[in-house]
């Protein structure tokens, strides 16, 4: 089957990416979920909002290899430390995983296999899993597990988008742009900018989850969202 996995499993330095991040709670992972971000309020500037550096086709990171890292001119792009940065912070409205939900195993030539994990084994806490794999399937065909794409209000808030190691995830982020999303954002270098890497750095995971449609409806589809009208009648 073509797809971008492809790419995925041909970097020998995703073999190292065993580290355990810290764990979160259900309880915690709960109240990051819940979290009612007011929308059209301005945000206060945090630290890591103001000095932030972004990269973009205009402004590349010297020490990315371009060839690899193939830049869109209207997403934003920034390390992995930052990227986590800004996520302690609230900065982005949402965390988009773009993998499935389940594990698969992706035939790189070894007798096991290359191990992708699903959003259900591991994610980023408070993240919104799409399944958006194959990632260079073309934008139209896309349908999204959460579907952000049904909502104008979900396209113009702040997402970062992420996946493995940053290559689908980057092949994703171009397709929501062709989708009509605005504030697009992503780690880089891809290839060593995706969950993994979250995961080495140590950062917060959440593990053993199950996906229940009804917990994850973002606000921004809660509010084109038609208001229930009360049946006539009775006393």
């Amino acid at each position: 089957m073509k797809t971008s996995l492809l790419i995925i499993a041909t970097s020998a330095a995703l073999q190292g990416h065993v580290a355990i991040g810290q764990q979160t709670s259900a309880r915690e992972l709960k109240q990051k979920r819940r979290k009612t971000k007011s929308k059209g309020l301005k945000k206060d500037l945090n630290q890591a909002a103001c000095t932030r550096d972004v990269f973009s086709m205009v402004n590349p990171h010297g020490d990315w290899d371009n060839t690899t890292h193939d830049f869109h001119p209207f997403v934003w792009y920034h390390t992995l430390e930052d990227i986590h940065s800004l996520w302690t912070e609230d900065y982005f409205d949402y965390v988009v995983d773009i993998r499935g939900l389940t594990d698969i195993i992706f035939d790189d030539g070894t007798d096991d296999g290359l191990l992708l994990e699903g959003w259900e084994t591991v994610h980023i806490p408070g993240s919104f899993p799409i399944d958006a794999i194959p990632a260079d399937q073309p934008p139209e065909n896309i349908t999204m597990l959460v579907d952000f794409q049904s909502s104008n209000i979900c396209k113009d808030s702040r997402i970062f988008v992420h996946c493995w190691s940053g290559i689908s995830a980057n092949k994703v982020a171009k397709s929501l742009i062709a989708l009509g999303f605005t504030n697009v954002h992503a780690a880089g270098p891809a290839g060593s900018a995706g969950l993994w890497d979250w995961i080495t750095a140590g950062y917060d995971v959440f593990r053993g989850d199950t996906f229940d449609p009804e917990d994850y409806v973002p606000s921004c589809i809660e509010c084109d969202m038609p208001e229930e009208v009360p049946e006539e009648g009775g006393i």
